[in-house]
Order: structure tokens, then sequence, then C-alpha cells
């Protein structure tokens, strides 16, 4: 049997804060929100989340994280 991965939704406040993190990094690092970069931080952020990190400065440090290696 495949093994399941565990996805909870994403409330109002979480879309929130999802939002003004991904706002922020994609100023921070001239990422266009609706690019592929722009799309790919969207997602990862949502699928974090959902998984399970849920704290501000982790979603911070991963976004700057991902910002920084694309291209690389």
């Amino acid at each position: 049997m495949p093994t399941q991965i565990v996805r909870n939704p994403v409330g109002p406040d979480q879309l929130s804060m999802l939002q003004e993190v991904f706002d922020r990094t994609c100023v921070e690092h001239n990422i266009k929100k609706a690019s592929p970069d722009g799309e790919a931080l969207a997602l990862i952020l949502v699928n974090s989340m959902q998984k399970g990190l849920s704290e501000k400065e982790k979603l911070e440090s991963l976004a700057h994280i991902l910002a920084e290696s694309r291209g690389a």
C-alpha cells in the first residue's frame, strides 16, 4: 500500500501569513510572482505549510533559501 502524505488545510490566517512571506520574498529577490520561479516558490510554501511547517520565521527562511538557490 502506498504511503499517504498528510496535508493539513490552510486557514485564512495562515494564508495571510503565506501571502506576506511570498510577497516579501518576491520583492527582496526580484522574483515576478507569475513567473515559473514565483509559482514554484508559492507552491513549495503552501505544500510546506500543509505538511506542518507553520512558523513564520521558518517559512521565511525556507523562502529565502529557495530564492537564493534558483538558477544555481
